[in-house]
């Protein structure tokens, strides 16, 4: 059985791991290392079947280690395995847009990084119909892992720190009534109904909901924490209210899974709910009502009914009280 656990080798700390297929290693946690997160990788790793590269990686010499660092593609998969995987709920979209950059920058050695690349970049992704929004998603992501590994001693410093950000169209669509949204919930899948109705009640990201659990629901005190919001990084509470209660209760709780809302196929989360509700604005006759418009119209009902704006602020997530 696969085992690891932080323990001291020759005086220094080290990690002592069985792997899977019953070697054991002593790994030495060298200066600047965090041994904890050291430790998550390989546990991780181990429950995605991904071991034995993670292994090949700790177990090459320094000299080896080194030189496989050096490459745009080690980076980032260095990256996603010991920062997404440990500090992201965007999982599954920090991996997709990490593919994507490998394959575009495959050949260029992160020291020889700079902003045009960058520049060349957008050009592709432009020239492909995506929008500025999404592109700017993406390079954010990139940035990151430029900071990240400047931080960590794999570069000098971030190359592409003073890129700027692309000009977004901003959306002057039609405001969201409670007619609209409720006659795009009738034409919803009944599977996802309590989804988004959680998300209309709360104000929450639609993120934040799918990977809802249990123990985040406080029924005593009518709240619902949101433990670090991916965009400000700060734990938020957001008012649980009779609706959004019966919205969760709707779904009887699954033994061995912990998420409010799961896929009864597969016993797991639900992991996408874009094409549902896609489908019902289509059939309702709103396709332009997008999921993002039930957060401001939350807001803009919780300030007509009074609620301070700071705590408009804390339901939201935002970072500032300028910013909603």
């Amino acid at each position: 059985m696969a085992k690891v656990h932080l323990a001291t080798f020759k005086g220094h700390p080290a990690l002592d791991v069985r792997w899977p297929d019953g070697i054991r290693s002593k790994i030495k946690i060298r200066a600047g290392q965090n041994g904890e997160e050291l430790l998550l990788r390989i546990q991780l790793a181990i429950l995605d079947k991904s071991w034995p590269a993670v292994r090949a990686s700790l177990m090459a010499p320094a000299q080896q280690r080194s030189t496989t660092l050096g490459s745009f593609t080690a980076m980032a998969d260095d990256y996603y395995a010991t920062w997404v995987l440990t500090h992201n709920k965007s999982q599954a979209s920090k991996k997709g847009f990490l593919e994507r950059f490998k394959q575009r920058f495959e050949s260029v050695p992160p020291k020889a990084f700079h902003l045009l690349h960058v520049d060349r970049y957008v050009r592709w992704r432009q020239k492909a119909g995506v929008k500025n929004a999404s592109i700017n998603r993406e390079l954010s992501t990139l940035r990151h892992m430029f900071t990240w590994a400047a931080k960590r001693g794999y570069l000098e410093k971030n190359p592409i720190a003073d890129m700027e950000k692309l000009q977004e169209q901003e959306w002057a669509g039609p405001k969201p009534t409670c007619e609209i949204v409720e006659a795009v919930f009738e034409k919803l899948d009944p599977r996802f109904v309590p989804v988004y109705v959680v998300i209309r009640e709360t104000g929450a990201r639609r993120g934040e909901v799918l990977s809802l659990q249990h123990w985040q629901i406080d029924r005593k005190e009518s709240l619902i924490t949101f433990a670090k919001r991916t965009k400000n990084g700060k734990n938020t509470v957001a008012p649980l209210t009779q609706r959004a209660l019966e919205a969760i209760d709707s779904i009887p709780p699954l033994a061995g899974c912990d998420y409010v809302f799961y896929n009864p196929e597969t016993g797991d989360r639900w992991h996408d709910a874009r094409r549902p509700w896609e489908a019902a604005r289509e059939a309702a006759g709103y396709p332009w009502l997008r999921v993002r418009d039930l957060r401001p119209a939350f807001g803009i009902e919780a300030s007509e009914l009074g609620a301070p704006m700071h705590y408009i602020q804390s339901a939201l997530g935002h970072g500032s009280v300028a910013v909603t």
